[in-house]
């Protein structure tokens, strides 16, 4: 955070100050129920009906304490000052528009069913050349976390990338309300958080929230080709709208994808130009991926051709459809950082490309978040299963078995081991390794048993 003196905020947060002084500079931060505190001469937002725990913030003393509570609440809170406020919540907001409105800077909001990870690091990767960068921590994409993001940006700060996690309707106003983005992404829109968005077309107006929440005169980059993220209405919106895909129409472009060792290389057109390029990883889902990074870097200043040019030196994620050797000479495709439909289809182009010729094994853990939804998803996704090339499933999970039933029922030929344990499967699936065989572990950062599964089938360094 940029340091600020505590009499330029008072009146921001028509507060009034109780005790203290006036200059005590203000270097960072929070809200008492939602974030810990990091460092001392924090600004601490303490609402009404939220306990107050000092023993939590006594070591990071001195501290001063912004809240709504009467004095009788307040005694023996070890602060260094007070603030009165007449509520905690508008007051919180008013901080953060004004603290905002410091910094004239792009900031990029990326959203998605798929890829936010991917698009964050990758447009990180690109400007990170030219720009100091505040950016989001690994997936760490809640709405809690936004706050202290913003609280990263100060005076060396160029540019900053955010990926706005959604769990239900309202996440990405929240998020949006905070960053106040000058540019917003929607990298794809597949099916996901049915349990709190209820069904499909509640998940589409979430991610919806974005469209509104860019300031006013930025830009919106969309994919082009995806059919929900076309049901979005984008009736009001007045800044730049870019499209990025492989249709025609798209203002940043892909044709020629082909797979190489270890990486993608396609061609990109923008304005009549052409760049031949590749970048780590496989799937054509990492070239939406680039696209979008590529689009918003060149919004923001940087020469398409350097950034092409840098793209080829990004360093795809873990567990992101990493594929490693495994033992036997096996293959093994690691793809359990996250897991919805829509991730899940794209991993199996992905090992059926790399695996011709080959015997093509799909590992499948349980999806989280689909609600009242989930029998009709996975018979969608067992549909879809018995359509491939694939050799053998294993279906790990309770509902996980109820789509290997649904593809045995549409004619899946391959064959099918089911268990509701992972402990269970190991010596199973370690059977069937030998260099004949890619195996692709399907699951998310939520089932750890699965993520140490994977590992295990890897070749030891």
């Amino acid at each position: 955070m940029k340091p600020l003196p505590l009499k330029e905020l008072i009146g921001v947060m028509n507060g009034e100050l109780i005790y203290g002084d006036e200059n005590f500079i203000v270097k960072d931060a929070m809200v008492s129920h939602l974030h810990r505190i990091k460092e001392k001469h924090t600004l601490i937002f303490l609402k009404r009906r939220k306990a107050f725990h000092i023993n939590k913030v006594k070591r990071y003393s001195p501290y001063i304490i912004v809240t709504d509570k009467n004095d009788e609440e307040m005694k023996n809170i070890g602060a260094a000052g007070m603030i009165r406020v007449q509520n905690a919540d508008d007051a919180f907001w008013a901080f953060t528009r004004y603290y905002r409105h410091l910094f004239e800077l792009p900031i990029v909001a990326v959203t998605g069913t798929c890829g936010k990870t991917t698009t964050k690091e990758m447009l990180s990767h690109l400007l990170s050349s030219t720009h100091s960068i505040q950016s989001t921590i690994r997936s760490r994409n809640s709405t809690r976390k936004s706050f202290q993001y913003l609280m990263g940006i100060d005076e060396n700060i160029d540019a900053a990338v955010f990926e706005t996690g959604l769990n239900g309707p309202g996440n990405l106003h929240y998020h949006c309300k905070v960053f106040q983005p000058t540019i917003g992404i929607i990298t794809t829109i597949g099916v996901d958080h049915l349990d709190k968005c209820r069904t499909l077309n509640g998940y589409i107006k979430a991610k919806s929230e974005i469209v509104s929440g860019v300031r006013k005169g930025g830009t919106l980059i969309l994919n082009s080709e995806d059919e929900n993220t076309k049901k979005i209405s984008l009736t009001g919106f007045t800044g730049d709208i870019i499209y990025c895909g492989t249709s025609e129409s798209a203002d940043y472009r892909a044709s020629d994808i082909v797979y190489k060792k270890n990486a993608m290389s396609f061609t990109l057109h923008h304005k009549e130009k052409t760049y031949r390029t590749y970048l780590p990883g496989y799937g054509e889902h990492q070239i939406y991926n680039a696209l979008f990074a590529l689009a918003a870097a060149h919004k923001i200043g940087l020469n398409l051709t350097k950034a092409v040019i840098r793209l080829r030196a990004f360093e795809n994620l873990e567990r992101h459809l990493q594929v490693e050797e495994g033992i036997n000479a096996s293959v093994i495709i690691d793809d359990t950082w996250s897991s919805n439909p829509t991730s899940v289809a794209a991993a199996i182009q992905v090992l059926e490309t790399l695996g011709k010729n080959k015997t093509n094994a799909l590992l499948l853990g349980d999806i989280a978040y689909l609600g009242s939804h989930v029998r009709e998803i996975y018979h969608d996704l067992g549909k879809l299963i018995a359509s491939t090339k694939i050799d053998i499933l294993i279906a790990v999970g309770e509902n996980t078995m109820h789509l290997a039933n649904q593809a045995k029922k549409y004619g899946f030929k391959g064959r099918v081991y089911t268990t509701a344990s992972v402990v269970l499967v190991k010596e199973y699936v370690e059977s069937l390794l030998d260099e004949k065989t890619i195996l692709l572990v399907k699951g998310s950062m939520m089932d750890t048993e699965l993520i140490g599964l994977a590992r295990s089938f890897k070749m030891k360094e």
